[in-house]
């Protein structure tokens, strides 16, 4: 009986001190992961409430640049993106990305079928058994990830493209041909040269001359078609005419499918999306020219 009062007794001051530790307010610092509880007073504020206008209303787009550890792949490390680079990115993308869809597409064409989340991460993705790097990903049709964000120099088109908008018009592809089944054609114009274990070691000479737009394209047959239309875009006429050139050296076959292939991709977004690569592939070329960086971060181009 003894022992079970003393018990007893030491179990009551456990659940008191319980009690008073649980009332116990702790103070924490600034957190770069997403806090479900808004706060008026911060000072992301202002920039949340421009994302909401500008993306999560006319297309109905949540922008992510905090960093949720939940929605990245827990095999790799990266780095938060930082608020400068979050802010440019998001009026950049509005800019030759966004915009351009709108002057050229079908009215609504991005709310109905564009990416529901748009989420940025600093950092690389590195697989090191492999040697490749991640540039982005598309996830269900849902959601796109663009990485090495903090890495970008914002007056440098060529290497905005290779690591921001190749790989969202790449990922977008993506969506889009998970909606619509690819067309047979294409899939047996490379049939045979696939080779999604080797790539990486394949040099661009070698990926052109196969008929493929970059050595990942080769990979497989959707990474190829994305390639192709994401590389159509973006590239300049004196990059794809050198691409064609030397994919048509040495006789070698690589200029006719490639061509044969920006045709299948051409048709097929017209037939399927009322979409019209060149033109899209035009406005894009124009905005490059002239960065107006002014009229980018003001957003003058809204609603021309």
């Amino acid at each position: 009986m003894k022992t079970n009062k003393i018990y007893q007794f030491v179990l009551v001051c456990a659940l008191l001190m319980g009690l008073a530790s649980c009332q116990e307010k702790t103070e924490f610092g600034p957190s770069i992961f997403i806090d479900p509880v808004e706060d008026p007073n911060a000072y992301t504020r202002d920039f949340d409430n421009w994302l909401y206008e500008h993306y999560t209303i006319p297309y109905n787009v949540e922008f992510r640049y905090r960093l949720d550890d939940n929605a990245t792949d827990p095999n790799y490390n990266v780095v938060p993106v930082s608020m400068g680079m979050a802010d440019t990115i998001a009026h950049v993308a509005l800019y030759l990305w966004y915009d351009v869809y709108d002057k050229v597409a079908p009215k609504g064409f991005l709310k109905e079928n564009g990416p529901r989340i748009i989420q940025l991460i600093g950092s690389a993705m590195i697989n090191a058994s492999q040697g490749t790097e991640k540039l982005g990903q598309a996830e269900g049709g849902i959601k796109i990830t663009l990485m090495k964000v903090n890495l970008m120099e914002t007056n440098n088109i060529e290497q905005l493209n290779e690591y921001i908008f190749k790989t969202m018009h790449h990922e977008f592809s993506h969506i889009l041909h998970q909606k619509k089944t690819l067309p047979k054609e294409f899939e047996q114009l490379s049939a045979a040269d696939y080779n999604p274990d080797g790539w990486q070691y394949t040099s661009n000479t070698e990926a052109w001359q196969l008929g493929f737009a970059s050595p990942y394209g080769g990979s497989q047959v959707r990474e190829d078609f994305v390639e192709i239309i994401a590389n159509y875009i973006v590239k300049s006429d004196a990059d794809i005419n050198k691409m064609l050139t030397i994919a048509g050296q040495d006789g070698k076959n690589g200029a006719k499918i490639l061509n044969q292939k920006i045709d299948i991709c051409r048709n097929w977004l017209m037939e399927k999306w009322d979409l019209d690569l060149d033109a899209l592939r035009a406005e894009v070329q124009e905005r490059q020219k002239v960065m107006d960086w002014d009229k980018i971060m003001n957003l003058e181009f809204q609603n021309n």
